[in-house]
């Protein structure tokens, strides 16, 4: 989330898709096993220890993902600051690290737009990631985190940057880790989180969507839920891309598989800490590359419908808006999310008594999403 350069169009494609934050190709689930339940007939619940300051017994909270433009992908700051009375915690897409654990300035750091938002009363984290040439790159997330003295470094750089810069926790979205990590992984959050606690800030953690734990599987299987739900002070659970790079098109989020997810979730992570990923970007997947999707905005989807004449159609079964057209020869396929395929989903985050909902990625949400958060999420309102 950090080039401004012209990109090809292939460049674009790939770029883009890995911005998604989330799974870039669903593994091949193994056969379902049985949830352990109690006496009651009910899926165990979760404990840990919470932060009051961050948590709190029918809280929700509205977070936003902040990234730079990218070619013909939006930015976030427009919206950003146009619905910041509705955001109460933003996390900025603007640090990567070294194999020595050192922290990497990755997009165009702004400090006076994370004022901005601090000012107008949002929580401010220093989003730290893991990606490298338009990927999340698994090879450095196991140089840093299997070595006991480069992760101590790791956790000691990423304290200094929220003293440094006035940052009010950090955001862990390290992805593709690679399964004979899960240990390694583990130990650094909870290694982070006493040190980041000790300084009075935040550990937000981002982790790929599953419903079921497969420790040798190559996306999700480095993310032990349970011992993440204690190392942790919030846990973003990236409810998206069912469908997207990697696969043949299909939901981005049916809301069956988002309920499917909580329900594993919240089994194993404290509901309290919990914050649903909500994507508000789209997906289009055309004949002649039926695993590479584009990466569209909602505006972008409408408009590519618009100009081919097509109308947005709404899938029922799924709850989510889709539509098809050919151009070139070339058909294609196009899921994407608005206000109405979100609001099935934000219901479920209050079924299960979540934390509140995060948004991937501000600037490329339909506009309208805004009315439905701000009837049922968010604290940041209710502040002068």
């Amino acid at each position: 989330m950090k080039r401004f350069l012209t990109f090809s169009l292939i460049a674009v494609l790939v770029l883009g898709l890995n911005l998604t934050g989330c799974n870039p190709a669903q593994q091949p689930s193994p056969p379902t096993q049985p949830q352990q339940m109690t006496e009651n007939g009910q899926p165990p619940t979760a404990e840990a220890d919470t932060r009051q300051d961050v948590l709190g017994a029918e809280k929700r909270v509205v977070m936003g993902f902040y990234t730079d433009p990218e070619g013909p992908t939006p930015g976030s700051k427009e919206s950003m600051m146009k619905n910041i009375k509705m955001l109460d915690e933003v996390s900025f897409f603007w640090y990567t690290f070294d194999e020595n654990g050192k922290v990497v300035t990755s997009g165009k750091k702004d400090l006076s737009i994370k004022e901005a938002a601090q000012k107008n009363g949002a929580k401010a984290y220093a989003l730290i990631h893991n990606m490298r040439g338009g990927g999340f790159d698994a090879n450095l997330a196991h140089k840093v985190l299997a070595n006991s003295s480069t992760r101590s470094t790791f956790v000691n750089n990423l304290v200094n940057l929220t003293i440094n810069e006035k940052w009010d926790g950090i955001a862990v979205d390290i992805e593709k880790t690679p399964p004979g990590d899960r240990n390694n992984y583990s130990a650094f959050l909870d290694e982070l989180h006493k040190a980041l606690k000790a300084k009075d800030k935040v550990l937000n953690v981002s982790i790929p969507a599953k419903y079921i734990d497969y420790p040798s599987d190559l996306w999700s299987g480095a993310y032990d839920y349970a011992a993440i739900g204690k190392a942790s002070d919030q846990v973003v659970l990236m409810t998206y891309d069912e469908h997207g790079l990697g696969t043949t098109q299909g939901p981005i989020a049916s809301h069956a598989w988002v309920n499917k997810v909580i329900s594993y979730a919240v089994g194993k992570i404290p509901k309290e800490k919990i914050v649903m990923g909500l994507p508000v970007y789209s997906f289009d997947w055309g004949s002649n590359k039926p695993t590479v999707p584009d990466y569209l905005s909602y505006a972008q989807s409408v408009e590519r419908a618009k100009k081919h004449g097509i109308e947005v159609l709404f899938d029922e079964e799924n709850k989510v808006p889709h539509y098809h057209y050919t151009a070139n020869g070339v058909r294609h396929e196009v899921y994407l999310e608005n206000a109405k395929s979100l609001q099935p989903k934000m219901e479920y985050a209050k079924e299960h008594k979540l934390h509140g909902v995060a948004v991937w990625r501000i600037g490329m949400e339909d506009p309208a999403i805004w009315n439905s958060l701000i009837k049922t999420y968010g604290t940041n309102k209710n502040k002068q």
